[in-house]
């Protein structure tokens, strides 16, 4: 194994392709990519530590609940549908704040007003209703012990992907 050149490639004064100072003026463009996928996953971290601590007060909720009534207490509950909506709140905020925080994001205010009426159909309004109703019916119907969970992950993901989405409009504009 070459220690010097540890691709193989033949360097050579006749062979441009395969110059060493050719590959120098990749380094730049590496190490400025580099920055942005750790901003990137910077971002993406302080999304998933918003998430938890929204989490954290319905998880011993969900504990509670789940020691005196078993998990079918806690999955017939209301709680993930309160949780879900909390999510689905906070990523119409971080989708709007995006829309009027920046200029550069105007162009984007059809996609953004996409994904925040796409919020609201999918996710916001129907964990309402759907906690709303658990709390007003005397026996909750099972298929709740499963669409709860389904609301919840889509609020999660409605939020980090509010977020990433609008710092990677920022930083990658489209054409």
């Amino acid at each position: 194994m070459n220690a010097i050149n540890p691709s193989h490639q033949v360097v050579s004064a006749d062979n441009p392709v395969h110059d060493r100072q050719g590959q120098d003026d990749d380094k730049p463009m590496r190490s400025r990519d580099h920055v942005n996928e750790e901003q990137d996953i910077n971002v993406l971290l302080g999304s998933y530590a918003d998430i938890l601590f929204v989490l954290m007060p319905f998880t011993v909720i969900g504990l509670f609940k789940a020691w005196q009534q078993g998990i079918q207490g806690f999955l017939l509950g209301y709680d993930l549908s309160v949780a879900a909506a909390v999510l689905a709140g906070l990523a119409l905020v971080k989708f709007i704040l995006g829309l009027i925080s920046d200029a550069r994001m105007s162009k984007y205010r059809e996609r953004l007003v996409f994904l925040v009426a796409g919020t609201v159909f999918m996710v916001l309004v129907p964990s309402l209703m759907l906690s709303i109703l658990v709390m007003l019916s005397e026996e909750t119907p099972r298929f709740v012990m499963f669409v709860q969970p389904v609301l919840l992950i889509a609020g999660i993901r409605a939020y980090s992907g509010a977020v990433t989405s609008t710092n990677h409009l920022l930083r990658y504009p489209l054409p």
